[in-house]
């Protein structure tokens, strides 16, 4: 998975593709939209929520995938 820029490297497409994101705290969200979460970190502190890396979707429905 590539790192995250620091911010949506899709912004301003009206129809991205769908990625699969990397929290900080390990946790995998699959097949989101990219322009619907927060590429920035929180200013000042870090977050279990903040993005580390993304890729391009390799399914179809949204998904959660824990880290074991």
């Amino acid at each position: 998975m590539p790192a995250n820029p620091g911010r949506n490297p899709f912004a301003g497409n009206d129809s991205p593709p769908l990625v699969d994101i990397r929290y900080r705290c390990g946790l995998v969200a699959r097949a989101v939209d990219p322009n619907k979460r927060r590429w920035t970190p929180w200013p000042g502190r870090t977050d279990s929520f903040d993005i580390v890396s993304w890729q391009p979707a390799t399914g179809k429905d949204y998904e959660l995938v824990w880290p074991t």
